[in-house]
Parts: structure tokens; C-alpha cells; sequence
């Protein structure tokens, strides 16, 4: 089961570290979105704090993605529909499937050009974020910066 009841269960994060030292505080996790069906929904933090694995990388590691969020900004905030000028590490990023795709397609004209270790590191975040996508059409991106 992908989704845990935050009250009873804790998530089991996932740490993505290329260069990142142990020691690092500052992060991006990335929450996939529990979507309900209920009419009028208005999301709470425990149905983006509900996924067991949620992805965490550290400041040094996240920066080699920010270039490739902003990419594709402006985007549309993916729930409330809000036009959202740049990729924010210091709060939510509210980032929806079809601006996923476009991440992902950017990360992947990359991939032939980069070192082994490099490489490791993007596709292992690819694949997470695909296994996610299989779930939700949201993935809350959080920063503590």
C-alpha cells in the first residue's frame, strides 16, 4: 500500500544524495497528493504528508534540479490554478502530472551528456517520480530553505 494514515503510521523517507554531505538540513521533499473525489475538496497537510515514501534531497544535491524546474515556469499552481512565476525552495510548489512530464523530458535530454555518477543520481530520481505519478496527479514539492 502506498498511502499510510499519518495519525497511526510514520513515512519512510527517501533520500536521493549525490554530493550532499550527511550533516545538510536544508531539503526539498517531495509529497505526493492523495486525490480525493469529494466534491468542493479542499486539500489538508496530512493528504500530502500520506505517502509511506516520500523523496528527500539535501541543498547541495537539489540544486542541480532547480534549473530544470525553472525550466518550465511559469507554470499553473496544479491545484488552485494560480499563476506561479518561479520554482520556490523556500515553501510548497504545487506541481501537477502534465508540468511532471515536461520535467522529466528535460532530465532525460540530459542524460547522455552527464557523468556515471551524475547519471545514477537523475535517473534514481526519474524513477521515483514516475512510481509517484503512477499514484497521483499532484506531487507537493516543500522547502525549508
Amino acid at each position: 500500500m502506498v498511502w499510510i494514515n499519518p495519525k497511526y503510521e510514520r513515512q519512510e523517507y527517501v533520500e536521493l544524495r549525490w554530493n550532499a554531505p550527511k550533516g545538510e538540513k536544508i531539503l526539498l521533499e517531495f509529497h505526493p497528493l492523495k486525490i480525493s473525489d469529494t466534491p468542493d475538496w479542499n486539500p489538508v497537510w496530512e493528504e500530502w504528508h500520506c505517502y509511506r515514501h516520500p523523496l528527500r534531497i539535501y541543498q547541495q544535491d537539489y540544486e542541480r534540479f532547480v534549473d530544470y524546474f525553472n525550466k518550465i515556469y511559469p507554470i499553473m499552481d496544479a491545484f488552485n490554478g494560480t499563476v506561479e512565476q518561479a520554482f520556490d525552495v523556500c515553501f510548497d510548489n504545487w506541481i501537477g502530472k502534465s508540468d511532471w512530464v515536461k520535467i522529466i523530458f528535460e532530465i532525460e535530454q540530459d542524460l547522455n551528456c552527464v557523468l556515471d555518477g551524475e547519471k545514477a543520481f537523475l535517473m534514481d530520481f526519474l524513477e521515483w517520480i514516475k512510481e509517484a505519478l503512477k499514484h497521483t496527479s499532484i506531487i507537493v514539492v516543500e522547502g525549508n530553505l
